[in-house]
């Protein structure tokens, strides 16, 4: 029989034939298919330019609101003309008149800036975003129906692309000086039966590329080859429709795997742009989203952050409206429930519960439901207790993929459980594809079967697609695609569902899966522990003082100093000042990862809500201790008695005397940078004055004498100086770079030394090293295990030896040293408390280097093949030794407030105010103090900082000796300046709430947040064993009922009150809250 085909079969040349045949550009452009896509095109009628002048937040302001914008002067604009410079905002009107002989066709109208833009109809409602590249069409009429009438629009232009403005790179610093160009800006007809062909033909190109050598890829190219046949040679477009409808009408088998798809769209809170832009970016990519979903019934998209949910109604009151209405009908979904996707290790425990409270309120609210699921792909690693804190807060499924971006290891399961450091356990998808941001492609969707870690055990992932981290989320063109092969044979089942629905089938085959115990240790940018390091600062310094002002809020309300009524107002305002430091945990910002724009933005609203929480404070000192001035009081907002040397300066009124304080001046030379910032950190002239301080509350100023004084000898020429307590000695030599050798003396009352260089590294305790800081491409990101190579005492071209800067005192000594390398300025003190086993270390360094690492050293007398570190509500072993590649690749971890390392009779803590970066190999401990990336901010941490670090020698473990309540004293209290609050009370109020047994810390004392006559108490049980504590209850609370209740404050069983108190028993690291009404 006659036959058209060739003699020989080239497959190369049939594919060669098809990828022409598709391909917009190239010689061939003007008869492949996309020339006929837009068959005919016309320019607009009037196209006309109005500029907001000003900073990257000008939009914002009441002089550009919509309503005014349109009655300003526009001036002509013409194709071509270039718009900038980056972060400013532009206003185009356009006019159109749609010839009557496009009556009966679609209509585009097509745009390209260069840039990120939204278009608005003339009542200020945003219609669609416009983003160039993939979305640069907006549908004017799906069938023009003739009218004459001039159609006028009005388009947003903001000069920035997707990815903000890098110079040269992504990651490249702010090009601030950038113009956008205006390429295209008319309207066109479109042929949407070309367009299905195009996507007909693409997909089965797609397949027959990917199943090269099965008979379903020949199959495919066998179809695509005669498709283009027909519509070359005939132009029969129908009958070529026909032929791959029928291809893509041939069903999988029952056993395909199945991919559960939904659109996506990760935008990042703040990244290479600040907020503001991105306030911008959630409009115009949920907008478009909406435009999809009304124009495919069977599209469900998914969205975390309550806070863009809020900046979404703030500012795009009418887009969120349609959003809401979308999430009635179950299709656009709200995952996650957090404030924002926030950092994974960095965040306190307290405040990474607060994410869920104040997210999951903001949906319950809104939406009237509480997401399902946590929701972070896209967070640099997963603290050990993630799994009792979604427990607690009665979420038990996590969704992540950055695990995938490790270096090292391989992690070994997609679909698995995870149990925390108490035995919690929650379900985990890692969608196999390994991307948030797939495209619909056929590569990607067969990558998401093969790549599964599960084969066997579950047969179900879910597909996450649409361009994301700048925003814009799925195209027409992305959902068209998975059209095509949601059932073909030779892919993978695809389902338009939800989260919900991806779960409830993994919980069929859950019985199946493995379990990972502990954390998830990305094994990649593991530098954003150290980068923008006063961002880190911060974060802790609010951390704690929102726990201070709530335990305030709580004394005030307990004691009637103010009524449930009038507590609202200042509640909102408290909550406001939350949502800000929540917002600032944003994994981007918190990890130092972002411009540098962003990141002064951030400091901004750290210091706009220091403001209000030292107004509130205020507030609730004054009505709790009068405006009395004969006496002063400190506040203690830990809930045990605390014995210190506290540090003070008034900001005004006579310094306290007597024979108990000692009048100390550091005599700075380099200076505080921000004097607002200055309570959080040790005054440059200050009183030290030995106290002991009630619990949970108020005691008055009574400095005491020590039990075991400073004293300090100078010493012989040529032998060091000493500094002793009685606890503590140490030795510093007094010429050149001074070196320091310890001595403890605990309950053995044997002294013993403290560092010990046993492994001859040349390790001095206490001393700085610098390492180069060259990562492979993600400069603030990462720190490379190679760094490790280039360790080196820094050249000190300038330096101070030892000086003593207290002499005969007896409450505190303190030694100074002042050096210069490179660059960078530092003056270190090392501090001595009366009645204390800390040594402290206080420095003040200014900081001017090109990607070098800044870490202090510590070799310890201590040999132990583990080491503890703090984390959220507890703590978490890590290994001393690189036996495996797993044990290799955490050369830099992460810990909070404290590290511990011991062997079976003694051990060594290092305890930080604000550090995160921890290496611990062998017996020498290295913590991370700073980093000097050049990008994405080439001015990164490119200032003053004022860094805070203590060692603790101990006898026995780490639990008996009560480090955990030292780190915290040095958080609160050592670190800081100590207010002394002018008072006329004799009898203050104190012991809240106090717990009998001190595994069991008491974290959170706050009201709460819907019962007017209740507070709220969170413990947890700190030492990693079962614990029972009485908690008892004083100072004005007196409770008429307690109840068990969860992060979200929901009541649940009552528990039995006597005297006052209530018994709890928790089992390790047992995180517990407690609703207490009275």
């Amino acid at each position: 029989m006659a036959t058209t085909a060739p003699m020989h079969k080239n497959r190369t040349t049939t594919l060669g034939r098809i990828s022409g045949f598709l391909n917009g550009g190239g010689l061939f452009s003007n008869v492949n298919l996309p020339a006929k896509l837009y068959p005919e095109s016309r320019d607009l009628t009037s196209l006309t330019w109005l500029e907001i002048q000003g900073p990257h937040d000008e939009w914002q302001k009441d002089e550009w609101k919509f309503s005014e914008i349109i009655n300003k002067t526009f001036s002509e604009k013409k194709i071509g003309d270039w718009f900038g410079k980056t972060w400013t905002t532009h206003w185009f009107k356009i006019l159109i008149d749609v010839p009557t002989s496009w009556t009966g066709k679609e209509v585009h109208l097509r745009w390209n800036s260069s840039s990120e833009a939204a278009i608005y109809d003339t009542q200020g409602r945003m219609l669609q975003g416009l983003s160039p590249g993939f979305r640069e069409e907006f549908i004017l009429s799906r069938s023009w129906e003739g009218s004459t009438q001039q159609i006028t629009y009005y388009i947003e232009m903001a000069c920035n692309d997707m990815f903000g403005s890098g110079n040269g790179d992504l990651i490249a610093p702010t090009n601030n000086d950038r113009y956008f160009q205006l390429n295209r800006a008319d309207i066109a007809v479109y042929d949407r039966q070309i367009y299905k062909l195009h996507t007909d033909l693409d997909i089965l190109n797609q397949i027959a590329n990917q199943l090269s050598n099965d008979h379903r890829g020949y199959q495919a190219m066998d179809t695509a080859n005669e498709m283009v046949t027909l519509i070359q040679t005939d132009n029969d477009l129908e009958k070529a429709s026909q032929i791959a409808d029928v291809y893509f009408s041939e069903g999988n088998g029952k056993k395909a795997h199945t991919l559960v798809t939904m659109g996506h769209c990760h935008i990042d809170t703040a990244w290479l742009w600040p907020y503001e832009e991105t306030m911008r970016k959630i409009g115009r990519s949920w907008m478009s989203q909406i435009g999809l979903m009304k124009e495919y019934p069977e599209y469900v998209f998914t969205c975390s952050s309550a806070q863009q949910y809020e900046w979404l109604n703030k500012w795009y009151p009418d887009v969120f409206a349609q959003v809401k209405d979308y999430v009635e009908q179950g299709r656009f979904i709200p995952v996650g429930g957090t404030w924002i996707e926030n950092d994974g290790n960095i965040p306190s425990g307290e405040a990474f519960l607060r994410q869920f409270f104040y997210g999951q309120r903001y949906f319950k609210e809104n939406f009237g439901l509480t997401c399902k699921e946590f929701w972070l792909p896209d967070t640099f690693g997963y603290s050990a207790q993630i799994p009792q804190l979604l427990r607690h807060i009665g979420i038990g499924r996590f969704l992540t993929q950055k695990m995938s971006w490790s270096l090292v290891n391989k992690f070994p399961h997609h679909n698995f459980w995870w149990e925390g450091i108490d035995g919690s356990e929650v379900l985990v998808h890692f969608p196999p594809g390994d991307s948030y941001n797939m495209n619909g492609t056929v590569s990607e969707l067969l990558y998401s079967v093969n790549n599964s870690q599960d084969k066997g055990r579950a047969n179900t992932g879910i597909y996450l697609y649409g361009y994301g981290d700048g925003g814009g989320g799925p195209t027409r063109s992305m959902i068209e695609r998975q059209k095509r092969v949601q059932d073909v044979d030779g892919m993978p089942k695809l389902v338009f569902e939800g989260p919900d629905y991806f779960f409830k089938e993994l919980e069929k085959e859950s019985n199946k899966l493995s379990k990972w115990v502990g954390e998830l240790y990305l094994e990649l940018h593991n530098g954003t522990y150290t980068s923008q390091a006063k961002i880190k600062w911060f974060n802790r310094k609010s951390e704690f003082f929102l726990r201070e002002l709530e335990h305030l809020a709580t004394i005030a309300r307990v004691t009637n100093k103010i009524s449930g009524a009038d507590y609202e107002a200042d509640k909102e305002r408290i909550d406001r000042c939350w949502k800000n430091v929540l917002l600032n945990q944003f994994h981007d910002i918190l990890p130092g990862s972002s411009i540098e724009l962003a990141n002064q933005v951030a400091w901004k609203y750290y210091e706009e809500t220091w403001v209000e929480l030292n107004a509130i404070r205020k507030k609730y000192n004054d009505l709790i201790l009068g405006n009395g001035t004969t006496a002063r009081a400190i506040f203690n907002p830990l809930p045990w008695e605390v014995k210190t040397v506290i540090f003070n300066k008034l900001d005004s009124g006579t310094q306290p005397a007597g024979p108990n304080i000692q009048e100390v001046d550091l005599k700075s030379a380099i200076g505080v940078e921000n004097g607002g910032e200055g309570q959080f950190r040790v005054p440059n002239q200050f009183s030290a004055a030995l106290v002991t301080l009630a619990p949970s509350g108020y005691t008055t100023f009574d400095p005491q004498w020590p039990l075991n004084t400073v004293v300090y000898t100078a010493g012989a020429t040529g032998a060091p100086a000493q500094y002793s307590n009685g606890l503590v000695r140490l030795e510093v030599s007094k010429t050149g770079i001074p070196y320091e050798e310890l001595y403890f003396t605990g309950p053995s009352k044997v002294e013993q030394k403290v560092f010990g260089d046993r492994l001859n590294t040349g390790t001095r305790g206490g001393h700085y090293y610098i390492y180069d800081d060259i990562p492979l491409y993600w400069d603030a990101w990462d720190v490379m295990d190679y760094h490790l190579e280039t360790r080196r005492f820094p050249k000190y071209t300038e330096n101070t030896p030892f000086e003593d800067l207290t002499g005969a005192g007896r409450i505190v000594g303190i030694s100074k040293f002042t050096g210069t390398f490179n660059n960078s300025k530092l003056e270190r003190y090392t501090i001595i408390r009366a009645d204390s086993p800390l040594v402290e270390y206080y420095t003040i360094i200014d900081w001017k280097e090109n990607r070098k690492m800044l870490k202090v050293e510590f070799p310890v007398d201590i040999l132990s093949r583990e080491a503890t570190y703090e984390i959220q509500f507890g703590n978490a072993k890590r290994p001393t030794h690189i036996n495996t590649s797993w044990d290799m690749a955490k050369f830099e971890v992460c810990g909070h407030k404290w590290m511990d390392i011991s062997q079976a009779d003694k051990g060594v803590t290092i305890i930080t105010d604000s550090k995160y970066g921890w290496n611990v190999r062998d017996n020498i401990v290295r913590l991370s103090l700073l980093k000097s990336p050049k990008n994405p901010d080439a001015n990164a941490d490119m200032h003053k900082h004022y860094i805070y670090y203590a060692v603790l020698p101990h006898e026995g473990s780490f639990q008996e000796s009560e480090v955990i309540r030292r780190a915290y004293e040095l958080n609160v209290l050592g670190a800081n300046n100590v207010p002394l609050i002018p008072t006329g009370l004799t009898a203050l109020p104190n012991s809240i709430a106090t717990s009998t047994n001190p595994a069991v810390i008491i974290e959170a004392l706050k009201p709460a947040h819907d019962i007017q006559n209740a507070v709220v108490i969170r413990l947890y049980e700190a030492h990693g064993g079962s614990a029972t504590a009485t908690i008892q209850l004083g100072g004005g609370l007196n409770a008429t009922k307690v109840q068990v209740c969860d992060g979200l404050e929901a009541p649940g069983v009552d528990v039995p009150v006597s005297n006052n108190s209530f018994s709890t028993t928790c089992r390790p690291f047992e995180i517990q809250s407690f609703l207490v009404t009275f």
